[in-house]
């Protein structure tokens, strides 16, 4: 095995494999290779072609050349190619050899990558890259799993690849990515919804920042998400009535509640699963995660009896 001086290869080079490249050239790796199908191409390929240029990355002819001369696979394509590069791949590779997948695809398409390469003698990392990597390159906070993640870090962290390896087989790294993603769209997608409705009524939205972060604004930032989730069950019912007059307020307005109406059934059906007999309300903090992840066990258990009764 290689752990000094590992070869490098990226298959795609745009914005995460250009990145990449700069900071492991800064930290001592010497040999990078990259394939880019648009290389080639005049309009496209210009800047692929001038950004490895700039940080000393050899662009390979093909697919194959990069397999066959790296140490360490990097793909960093399209999630929607991500398993057909997997599958080519695995007619190249050799016992060994590393393939880390960076790309952002569904957990199922990383665990299906790893069977095909897993077969072929490879090592198989999961790459979940929680950040943009403009600022803190190949030093970004990652999340990794399957079964080439811990030789994978032992190999990088003197080149200050350190991705924080998460138990588990491929995919696992990618469905707690997928997980907190939903956090992140969802949020985008109210801000927009709040920022829409206040512009329709003459509010500019920065006069509402400084009070929705009120219910929270004194606890630590890692117990906000368990605060919310343990109001939300408890609250459930209330909060559904509640937003009846919210969502007739946005419609008077002439704006679509689109996230209002997507909140409104989800309190619904908390309100209904009989998720808040699982909490002694008078003895609720409201920032409990060790109660929120007994809660968590009761529901898997409620729902097994249930499954186990239908059969």
């Amino acid at each position: 095995m290689i752990y000094e001086n590992p070869r490098i290869g990226f298959i795609g080079f745009g914005e995460v494999a250009y990145h990449f490249s700069k900071g492991l050239k800064e930290d001592g790796i010497r040999e990078i290779l990259a394939y880019d199908k648009n290389a080639r191409d005049i309009k496209i390929g210009e800047m692929v072609r001038r950004r490895a240029k700039e940080v000393g990355v050899q662009l390979a002819p093909s697919l194959r050349q990069v397999v066959a001369e790296s140490d360490l696979v990097f793909s960093a394509v399209w999630g929607n190619v991500a398993l057909k590069v997997a599958e080519r791949c695995a007619s190249f590779v050799r016992g060994g050899q590393f393939y880390c997948d960076l790309n952002n695809s569904a957990p199922s398409v990383k665990m299906r990558g790893a069977e095909t390469l897993n077969a072929k003698g490879a090592k198989y990392v999961d790459l979940a890259l929680f950040v943009a990597p403009e600022q803190d390159r190949h030093r970004s906070f990652m999340l990794a799993s399957g079964d080439g993640a811990r030789p994978f870090r032992r190999i990088m962290a003197r080149y200050g690849l350190k991705p924080e390896v998460i138990p588990g087989g491929a995919g696992k790294a990618t469905m707690i990515k997928t997980l907190v993603n939903i956090y992140y769209k969802g949020i985008q997608a109210l801000c927009l919804e709040l920022a829409m409705s206040a512009w329709e009524v003459g509010v500019e939205p920065d006069l509402l920042s400084p009070l929705v972060v009120k219910p929270v604004e004194s606890l630590p930032k890692e117990e906000e998400m368990a605060f919310w989730i343990l109001r939300g069950i408890l609250h459930a019912e209330r909060k559904t009535a509640e937003l009846e007059s919210i969502l007739k307020a946005m419609r008077e307005w002439g704006v679509k509640p689109i996230m209002m109406e997507a909140t409104r059934k989800r309190l619904k059906t908390v309100s209904k699963s009989g998720l808040k007999g699982y909490i002694k309300e008078d003895s609720h903090r409201g920032m409990d995660r060790s109660l929120l992840r007994a809660i968590g066990r009761a529901e898997k258990e409620r729902r097994l009896q249930i499954l186990l009764g239908r059969l």
